[in-house]
């Protein structure tokens, strides 16, 4: 009745029909048993100090009643971006693999030759992956219906999610970092700026991707002659924004000869940020914009102009897991409420909630928060989150679930780990790092071909060094032993 795949690296399908096989009459809400951790673990734990309640475990062969490992299984704990499990999950089972969402271009007013005499509309939809390339193609499409000049404004619709119960203030203080950048119905390449840094022997010289018309630089940064390496590189950001226009002055120093550094950061506000981007894309097209930018909602005589349609949600789960995109999770969370306008976080919360008790998957202690993890409130047992992972294992899209999990030493958060613990393809796990928090949870298939859930969560001030990282790879080294 057990799946003899020799590991992930065979074909999928063969292990989709195993498992299935393996789940018949198993329930997601398999009895957890209590065990003690392995005594590697607890060793180690003791050598610096951790109390063993700080750290939440269940191991279990799918298809079997009984844990492994089951230590402090019901206690809610802070599962940082492990949480995205429950929201890629939630959503392939509610949207589809094949989802997609769809980004709209109207115009406002009569056009005359190649004269638009009114305003450009952009209406988004929740589209977690509208990155520039993409937007060019929407850009593209306007230019092949014969428009050129823009009389009017911008406006930018993105009524469909409430803009105040999203943007909320950025959990560690720092609102340039990219993975604390708010969602948005009409969420634009991440909202970020790609700052490119580098030098030659009489200059440093720095450009911004995408441009936008709306971002102004001053570069005051000096040459240096000191390493490229370490601290040689001493780059500071100042921004100033308004309305209109943000001013970023860029100084520090810089290593004479050094290659280019490169800084992914959010300069710009929304509004300003959609509007500065299309107004130079638009002009690299030889087109014009006349007009500023405003907030507001289609008018029902505006005409389609042109039309983009995403990417399918199989894809961009792919992207939130492996790479653990906050600002696309979030907008995966708005997403599944969007029924019911405008979309805000509770009523996603609550969407998930829903689906759990009619999909039969008990998890009392569940707090979704945002959806990503990036939250100090967010809750879940690790027996709860063993349930889903098991319950998702025999779900028709549980191969694009699967397939949307870092896979430990070839790619993603995963890339670099587990060298030393299983051969690649053995462990597709999700990972989850927060100041004071670690996480992992996911799949792992032992030597014999036997598939497992595992969840790993910690929650204390060691867990996010490398003491952390050490006590998952013994905790895992149990199942290979």
């Amino acid at each position: 009745m057990n799946p003899k795949s020799t590991g992930f690296r065979e074909s999928l399908t063969d292990v989709v029909t195993g498992l299935c096989v393996l789940l018949l009459g198993v329930t997601a809400s398999s009895a957890a048993s209590g065990t003690a951790l392995p005594s590697s673990v607890a060793d180690l734990m003791q050598a610096h100090g951790i109390p063993e309640n700080s750290i939440s475990v269940v191991m279990r062969k799918v298809g079997t009643n009984q844990n492994t490992i089951s230590h402090n299984a019901t206690t809610p704990r802070n599962p940082a971006s492990a949480m995205k499990l429950v929201t890629t999950s939630a959503a392939l089972q509610l949207l589809g693999p094949q989802h997609r969402w769809r980004t709209h271009a109207f115009v406002r007013g009569k056009v005359h030759g190649n004269t638009l005499e009114g305003d450009l509309i952009l209406r988004g939809s929740g589209d977690p992956w509208l990155v520039i390339e993409r937007f060019w193609l929407l850009a593209k499409q306007l230019r092949g219906r014969g428009i050129t000049h823009i009389g009017g404004d911008l406006v930018i619709d993105d009524t469909l999610f409430d803009r105040q119960a999203i943007d909320t203030e950025p959990i560690d203080g720092k609102p340039m970092r990219t993975y604390n950048t708010p969602p948005n119905a009409l969420l634009l390449n991440f909202g970020y700026t790609l700052l490119t840094i580098e030098s030659d022997h009489s200059a440093v010289y720095i450009s911004a991707d995408p441009p936008a018309t709306t971002l102004q630089i001053r570069n005051t940064i000096t040459l240096s002659s000191a390493a490229c390496g370490g601290k040689g590189r001493s780059i500071r950001l100042d921004l100033k924004r308004s309305t209109f226009v943000t001013k970023l002055s860029v100084g520090g120093h810089y290593p004479v000869g050094c290659g280019a550094s490169t800084f992914r950061r959010t300069l710009l506000p929304h509004g300003p940020y959609v509007y500065g981007v299309f107004k130079a894309l638009w002009q690299q097209l030889g087109g014009t914009l006349a007009g500023g930018w405003r907030y507001g909602k289609t008018p029902a005589r505006a005409v389609v102009a042109a039309e983009l349609e995403s990417v399918p949600l199989a894809e961009v789960i792919r992207y939130i897991n492996k790479f653990s995109n906050n600002v696309m999770a979030r907008n995966l969370l708005l997403t599944l409420a969007t029924d019911h306008p405008p979309s805000t976080p509770t009523k996603g919360r609550r969407v998930i909630e829903n689906w759990l008790s009619q999909s039969g998957v008990a998890m009392p202690a569940l707090y979704i928060d945002n959806g990503a993890g990036l939250s100090r409130e967010a809750r879940v047992s690790a027996q709860g989150l063993a349930a889903l992972l098991e319950a998702a294992a025999n779900w028709p899209w549980w191969p694009e679930f699967l397939g949307s999990l870092p896979i430990a030493t070839v790619d993603g958060s995963l890339r670099k780990r587990f060298h030393n613990v299983a051969g690649p393809g053995r462990l597709r796990l999700k990972t989850g790092l927060l100041k004071n928090v670690r996480a992992l949870a996911g799949y792992a298939i032992d030597r014999n071909g036997d598939i497992w859930v595992v969840v790993i969560l910690h929650n204390h001030p060691q867990a996010s060094s490398s003491v952390g990282i050490e006590i998952q790879h013994r905790l895992l080294e149990t199942l290979f032993q």
